[in-house]
Formats: C-alpha cells, structure tokens, sequence
C-alpha cells in the first residue's frame, strides 16, 4: 500500500472518529459537596435528565459531575473548581463546602469567564455567581421545629428537653437549618428547655455516631428529642438511640432523605424528616447555566438572584406517596415531567 492510500485511509478514520464523538455545544461541570451521600447522586441524575430534555431540542450538553470524596474537604473542592474552570468548561454548577472559603475561587472563575451556578449552600459574597438555586433551608428548619414540638405536645411534653444536634461550622445550608429550627420553638414553645446546642455531628454517619454517643449517653434520662439537620447526622443518631435501646422513646427529627433514614420513618424510630428536592435542583441549576451561557437574563423581573426548589415534610403517613417518592427514588425521579421540574410541582404533599 503506497504512502497516499495510507493518508487517504487516516484522514477517513479521523472523519468517522470524529462522527462518533462530536464536541458538545456546551460542557457543565456539576461540582458536589461530596460524592457519598445520596442527596448528590440525585442533584447528579437531575443534571443528566435536564441534558437529556435539552437534547430533544438540538442543544447537546454534556455533563462532568466532579467533587471531592468527602464532604470537609474545602481545599479539594476549591482545586476542582480552578482546574474545570481552567480545562475547557462552559459553565459550572457549584454546592459550596464553606460560605466564605469557597469565594475566591468562584471569583476566579468567574474573571476567567465562566459563570457559575451556586446551589445548596450560599456564598458570603453574592456578586461573582449568576444564579442561586436551594431550598428554602430556614424554612425547612422551621417545619422541622413546629412538626416535633407538635408531636410532643400529642405526647403531653408541653416542658420538652430538646438537643440541637449541628453539622458542621461555616456550611451556610445546614446554619440556616439550625436558626430555622431554633426560632421555631422559640416562638410555639418558649418552655423548651435545651440540653445541648454546641455538639457537631461532622461530615459522616460515622462521625455523628462518635459524637452522639457520648452526648445521648450524657442526657439519655433527660432528653425528650433530637433535631439532626442533614442525612448523616440524623441516621447516626438514630444508629445510637438503638445500641442504648432509646429509639422511640426519644424523638429524633431529621434533615434530608436516605434509605436508611426514610426507612426509619416507617419504623418508627424517627418522627419526620424535611425533605429537599435535589433532582430539580440538579435539573434547574444545569438549565440556568446553560440559559445563561445562551445570553438571557435568569434574573429578569426578579427582586431576588434565589431560586427555591422546595422543602417537605415527611413523616410515616405520607412516606410511600408518589410525590415523596419523586423527591429521591430514581425510577420515581425518572417519571416527572420537564414542565414541572423547570416551573415547579404542582402539588406538594
């Protein structure tokens, strides 16, 4: 074979590779606090349903989702973003470990002319991201507050000895969680008594365990019920009420959905947990970005930059509804219309 038809047979294998993998019109980096929790999985498969509708209409984005293993690793996450934001992507969707840390590197994408797409968590400084999609987190701390001291005012705790049990300092999402919480018995039950405000249940069901422990050990004859602001402080709480033989006997309000912690509802062993919607948030954040990125204006006849996705209440009676389900199972999530995840669902029980 002389040297033409071999430049004739590469330049065809460039041609059809090239057919096989053409380059996206637009590349979103989804960048999650973490990797683990289940809450990510679902702001992922939210990313990849909203590139698949936008698909239908010629407009081809491929989605990168990147985060660091664990959810403390600020110093990782603000690597990833330099590193996307300096390695060919359009746009990146951000859920920022730390309000203040996490600044600077947005900033630096933002100057290198990539927006960014803030959600989950806010950032202390606003001006560097073009959007911020979340759930409303006071409001849920809120639902949480009025839902526990209802039940146990049912149960005639109408004195009630409550543990806050935080997260982590400096994540904004869970910080409103808590003041939510805080003011809401404040204001039904200003008898409350609080045993505890100042224990961290750290990133990790393990991490809580280690730290309920000692503290449900403490109080175990005093305290009436727990508040655990997120997935794995609440399921690593519920983890140690059962080694003592306390669950049921303390109230354990929770924070987001697992299989663990919704299965714990149904048992009994947790009263109620607010759940977010983190499938639209994945899905409304990417097609913010991508609006964004085709010149509109998301913020057009807004007073406010915020977008809410939702927050619900959860409890036994209503755990197993097709609406609850839509908020975390996938082939539920899979099901919902495009209309309602760009404009909102309908209903909300």
């Amino acid at each position: 074979m002389n040297r033409s038809h071999l430049s004739l047979l590469a330049a065809l294998a460039f041609f059809v590779g090239g057919c096989e993998t053409p380059q996206p019109d637009y590349t979103i980096v989804v960048i999650p606090k973490g990797m683990t929790h289940e809450h990510w999985q679902s702001v992922h498969r939210g990313a990849e349903r909203c590139a698949a509708d936008l698909a239908q209409e010629d407009i081809s984005v491929r989605i990168i989702f990147d985060g660091p293993l664990r959810e403390r690793d600020a110093m990782e996450q603000i690597r990833i973003v330099d590193r996307r934001a300096a390695t060919g992507a359009s746009g990146i969707v951000l859920a920022p470990q730390h309000s203040k840390t996490m600044t600077a590197c947005v900033k630096r994408a933002a100057e290198a002319g990539i927006p960014v797409v803030v959600i989950d968590s806010d950032l202390a400084e606003r001006e560097h991201y073009v959007k911020y999609v979340a759930t409303d987190n006071y409001h849920g701390g809120v639902l949480a507050g009025e839902h526990l001291i209802a039940t146990l005012k049912q149960k005639g705790k109408d004195k009630p000895k409550l543990i806050l049990f935080r997260y982590a300092v400096g994540s904004e999402a869970t910080e409103q969680r808590e003041k939510g919480f805080e003011d809401a018995v404040h204001r039904v039950c200003p008898e409350a008594v609080w045993l505890s405000t100042d224990k961290y249940a750290g990133a990790t069901r393990d991490s809580a365990m280690r730290e309920a422990a000692p503290m449900v050990l403490q109080f175990k004859d005093q305290v009436d019920a727990i508040f655990a602001p997120n997935e794995s402080s609440a399921t690593g709480t519920v983890d140690v009420l059962r080694s003592q033989g306390l669950n049921k006997k303390v109230l354990v309000m929770g924070f987001d959905a697992s299989k663990q912690l919704l299965q714990s509802i149904r048992d009994g062993d947790v009263i109620g947990s607010i759940l977010q919607d983190p499938y639209r948030m994945g899905y409304v954040s990417t097609w913010m970005c991508l609006r964004h990125l085709r010149g509109e204006n998301v913020n057009a006849n807004r007073t406010d930059m915020s977008l809410s996705t939702g927050e619900y209440l959860v409890t036994k009676a209503n755990v197993d509804s097709e609406f609850v389900l839509g908020l975390h199972d996938p082939a539920a999530q899979a099901k919902r219309s495009t209309k309602s995840l760009r404009e909102g669902p309908e209903a909300k029980k």
